[in-house]
């Protein structure tokens, strides 16, 4: 049972998890992506400088219905389920 809860915990670090936040750049949003195992960031809309991603993959902490939007390499704005309006 030990032996169980070090290899969950060993497998729950390398999975790493996603923590985006307001004022990160670009390049640590990604570096998050990739440590989660979520894949890579996808452009779905450029407009006016403003730059929406999503995720590549569904898996747990890496949801592709959100959207990082992006403007002069700093994340202004997280949404969930929808595309910001434009």
């Amino acid at each position: 049972m030990r032996r169980l809860l070090v290899i969950s915990g060993v497998l729950l670090i390398a999975c790493g998890i996603m923590q985006a936040r307001m004022g990160m750049t670009f390049n640590e949003l990604y570096g998050q992506v990739d440590r989660a195992g979520c894949g890579w960031l996808v452009v779905v809309s450029l407009t006016d400088g403003l730059a929406v991603y999503h995720v590549t993959h569904s898996n747990p902490g890496c949801n592709p219905n959100i959207f990082y939007s992006f403007q002069d390499d700093q994340l202004l704005e997280i949404n969930k389920g929808q595309l910001p309006e434009q």
